[in-house]
């Protein structure tokens, strides 16, 4: 065979050089993980340095050899964008805050966009440590959560109780929401930093779980035992409501009046969780509520009872960070204007109206109607998508997710996402769009503060087959695609964590139960993750659940989060409009997860055209239980 020929043959069957060096890659980087270092060199030795993937070569490369603090300063300087920069910017500002050198550690952390808790508290310290008064809000406005904090939090805390400014209340203040949180962890370390007056017994938290009834009759005189009863007590009301009222009725005269009203509190939040409507005679017992929690559920009680004036002050009760939310500015606005208070209500609805979200809708319906129309989408040139198929994080990330590293690939497009304008933002949407990398083109879309292009925001893949069994089952194709986007962001292989797949996010036992009413084949549901049969799937139950829960959108959104059995307990002993019964939701994923599905849904009919409807005539009336 001659030679010529040969090389003709390798040329025509041989890998492309890039697969090669993909291959490579993939191949380095099983290595080093299995601190396989030898063949890990190389294997790096055959990857250009020029690489788009080299900078990961030589960051591994730095980490087999456990870096110095001035090599992984070499490698930012060299490498000074994208998430591995980040990394030992992070690491270095950890070791310097660690060592206390608080001139270096500034020098990374201003460099970080988006430092963790860790990081934050080492800034804390380092500005205690300069004489700067501003801390002792801030260190005292993180010291109330009911949540773990780092160790590097404690030096700023320890500070504060020396200068008398944390004190014994703030422990038991702490205490109490760890307990409400359910934080036992944390409440026994607190605890322990209490006076031996105050301090609750070794065994009262295990008390409160064993024997909660027993702990509450048992009065003590230490406010930490006392705060163990009330735990017992929220334990009660929990499981039973009334049962926790009768027994708080006659156990509340050894508590203080604080304690009291706390107590009744806890007892009214729980009803209100269950829908109990002697929720509002408990809250009212309660007087002003006694945390953010009970606020929040005292306002949605007071929704489903229709009581507007109890709803505008149980949203005043609430923090102002917390009163500045959608949700409570648009409840906070609806009980205005039944109280007739029309001109600061319309105030809250513009304002709300230019927000690209639920409450924005509902708000705008809520207004007279205006002639201007929807902003136009914004279209992305040529020249736009050029610079974004220029910027090196985005390619980097197509590139990692082309070979299947897919948590690389997401955090190289973050960064490559960094400091874009709203047209590049769209650019690098339409890039991703193009890509067929569907969840990136939404997260990417999202983004933009003035322009917007709603054609990317609400994508529209598989349409031939969505379409074809919307209309086979009877569905509004707008609410199927609002379903769609929401569970999976269309990653057809999506897979949850407690085994839902594709699209449509459906799980195993429900797949079969499917597969059996449509007459299929006994193995037809393990075709479920794909796309065809998943949308056909999906679309069948959607409208199992919408026929089997009163043709309600609302209803038939909720079971499908969470199950139908609850959508039903959730209704009222009375016709309830739509918006209060997602507002009342006891599930805060359940909740969110409807809102948004049915904003999606108004935004996809937006773009498919065909009959308009209100938000709040898609939400409905739901009725009576």
């Amino acid at each position: 065979m001659p030679y010529r020929f040969l090389i003709y043959l390798f040329l025509l069957f041989a890998p492309p050089a890039s697969a090669s060096v993909e291959s490579d890659f993939l191949a380095a980087r099983e290595a080093y993980q299995k601190g396989r270092f030898e063949h890990f060199y190389k294997l790096a030795a055959r990857i250009p340095a020029d690489h788009l993937l080299g900078p990961y070569i030589q960051y591994w490369r730095m980490k087999s050899g456990s870096p110095t603090p001035a090599e992984m300063s070499a490698f930012i300087a060299r490498f000074p964008n994208g998430p591995l920069a980040d990394r030992l910017r992070g690491d270095l500002a950890r070791l310097y805050g660690h060592n206390q050198d608080w001139a270096a550690f500034r020098t990374y952390f201003r460099a970080i966009p988006k430092p963790d808790q860790e990081l934050l508290c080492f800034e804390l310290r380092a500005r205690q440590l300069e004489g700067d008064r501003a801390v002792e809000k801030q260190g005292m406005d993180l010291w109330h959560t009911q949540s773990d904090l780092p160790s590097s939090c404690a030096p700023v805390f320890d500070a504060l109780a020396a200068q008398g400014v944390l004190g014994q209340e703030d422990r038991l203040a702490r205490l109490r929401l760890a307990l409400d949180g359910g934080n036992l962890r944390l409440a026994r370390e607190l605890n322990t930093k209490l006076g031996d007056e105050v301090r609750m017994d070794a065994d009262a938290l295990g008390k409160a779980l064993k024997s909660p009834a027993a702990l509450i009759v048992q009065v003590s005189s230490k406010r930490g035992q006392r705060e163990a009863a009330l735990f017992a007590l929220t334990g009660i009301a929990k499981q039973d409501p009334d049962k926790a009222a009768r027994l708080w009725e006659t156990q509340q005269g050894n508590y203080s009046e604080a304690e009291q009203r706390y107590g009744w509190g806890q007892i009214a939040m729980h009803a209100a969780r269950r829908h109990d409507t002697r929720a509002l005679d408990w809250f009212s017992r309660a007087g002003q509520a006694q945390s953010e929690m009970q606020a929040m559920w005292k306002t949605r009680a007071a929704l489903r009872a229709g009581d507007w004036a109890v709803v505008y002050r149980g949203i005043l009760d609430l923090s102002p960070a917390r009163q500045n939310e959608a949700v409570w500015r648009y409840w906070k606005a609806r009980a205005l204007k039944s109280l007739n208070a029309d001109y600061p209500a319309n105030i809250l609805f513009a304002r709300l109206s230019q927000e690209i979200n639920y409450y924005g809708l509902l708000a705008t319906e809520e207004l007279p109607p205006r002639l201007e129309e929807r902003p136009k989408n914004y279209l992305v040139t040529p020249e736009d998508l050029k610079q974004a198929e220029a910027n090196d994080g985005l390619q980097r990330a197509l590139l990692f997710r082309k070979i299947g590293l897919n948590a690389d690939a997401e955090a190289e497009w973050r960064w490559g996402l960094r400091g874009l304008d709203d047209r590049q933002l769209l650019a690098a949407a339409e890039l991703a769009l193009r890509e067929k990398w569907h969840d990136r083109a939404i997260y990417t879309a999202d983004q933009t503060r003035e322009l917007h292009n709603f054609d990317l925001r609400y994508i529209s893949p598989y349409r031939d087959l969505a379409a074809t069994y919307a209309q086979e089952n009877g569905l509004d194709e707008a609410w199927v695609y609002g379903l769609i986007r929401q569970e999976s962001r269309f990653v057809d292989y999506a897979r949850s964590g407690v085994g839902a797949r594709g699209l449509m996010q459906i799980m195993p036992a429900t797949a079969q139960w499917i597969a059996r009413q449509l007459g299929l084949k006994k193995n037809a549901h393990a075709a479920v993750g794909t796309p065809e049969t998943n949308i056909r799937f999906g679309t069948y139950y959607l409208k199992h659940l919408y026929d089997s829960l009163a043709q309600s959108p609302v209803m038939a959104s909720a079971g499908y989060n969470a199950g139908p059995g609850r959508a039903r307990r959730w209704q009222a002993q009375i016709p309830l409009e739509g918006a209060v019964y997602v507002e009342s939701i006891p599930f805060s994923e359940t909740r969110e997860y409807v809102k948004k599905v049915l904003t999606n849904a108004m935004f996809y009919r937006g773009r498919f055209g065909g009959e308009a409807r209100s938000l709040k005539d898609r939400l409905g009336i739901v009725p009576a239980r």
